[in-house]
């Protein structure tokens, strides 16, 4: 990724932070929500549940994974480590338990666009921590960045027996800030998507066409070109179940990844998060790699 992009991205974020800071934030990602929000409260899709522009809102799950355990040992490189040691091109074995974290938001830019249209722009961060392991100093071995511009229009009609809520596109960027040598992974895509709910659950399908993919040209193949996410929400409960593949299945081609999540109350307002993911794309940096992972954690914002 170019230094102006990286610019930009900061400059933009940074922005949505100062804004949202002096406005009354009447639906704030820190107010308190009954459990789970539905799709249509996620993305206002109803008049009367309108909050305006410019306010810091949930997006993606918010959480820490205080354990998280892979089943290969990730081997890393460091664009700097001890010249005694191991030179800057070796790769450094770490360890199979790390924490991970994830933070997620989300704007209105936009609305009321050719009726009740809107124009969203949403940031996701995760951060893969090695805080275990002390040999290394306990190094962040990998930090993906995600921010994107997401139209969604309200819709309500029936298709295959499921109730279609929402149809809309983006623009998404997702790369892990690296750049200048073979480690750097960043990729643009186009995104198409249509949003299904009933009272318990909610579905969200998407595909998307890749664009300007010059440093890895096989990143479709294992991060997948299209994904589909199943949430469900039982009692205070609830089980997300995300899908992603290539749509390639041939024998070369044919990967994908499978991730189940179960958020679960606690005490009070603290929710429990697990986590289980078999397949390929959890981190950029080794997204050709398959990993079967398992997580626990706490969870601050979930969505239905």
């Amino acid at each position: 990724m170019k230094n102006y992009l990286k610019k930009t991205i900061k400059i933009l974020v940074l922005s949505l932070f100062t804004v949202s800071s002096l406005m009354a934030q009447s639906s704030s990602i820190f107010k308190k929500h009954d459990a789970y929000q539905t799709l249509s409260q996620i993305w206002e899709l109803e008049p009367e549940i309108t909050s305006g522009t410019f306010l810091i809102t949930a997006y993606k799950p918010t959480y820490v994974l205080l354990f998280r355990f892979s089943s290969h040992r990730r081997e890393v490189p460091f664009e700097q480590v001890p010249v005694d040691e191991v030179t800057s091109d070796d790769p450094i074995q770490l360890d199979n338990i790390e924490a991970t974290m994830q933070f997620s938001f989300k704007t209105k830019l936009i609305q009321r666009i050719f009726g009740n249209g809107a124009l969203w722009m949403g940031y996701t961060q995760k951060s893969y921590w090695q805080v275990y392991n002390g040999e290394y100093s306990r190094p962040f071995r990998e930090t993906n960045y995600e921010p994107e511009i997401i139209f969604n229009y309200p819709v309500k009609f029936n298709f295959l027996g499921l109730k279609a809520k929402m149809l809309g596109f983006g623009f998404n960027h997702q790369s892990n800030g690296r750049e200048g040598h073979k480690f750097t992974r960043s990729w643009n895509r186009f995104i198409m998507h249509a949003g299904f709910e009933d009272k318990q659950w909610s579905l969200l399908v998407r595909t998307w066409v890749a664009a300007e993919i010059t440093e890895n040209s096989d990143i479709e193949d294992y991060m997948g070109r299209a994904d589909a996410t199943f949430n469900y929400r039982l009692n205070k409960h609830l089980l997300t179940l995300k899908a992603q593949h290539s749509l390639r299945f041939d024998g070369d081609n044919n990967y994908g990844s499978i991730e189940v999540d179960w958020a679960f109350p606690i005490y009070g307002n603290l929710k429990g998060y697990f986590q289980f993911f078999p397949g390929y794309g959890d981190a950029m940096i080794d997204y050709d790699q398959i990993h079967t992972i398992g997580g626990i954690g706490i969870v601050f914002s979930g969505t239905l």
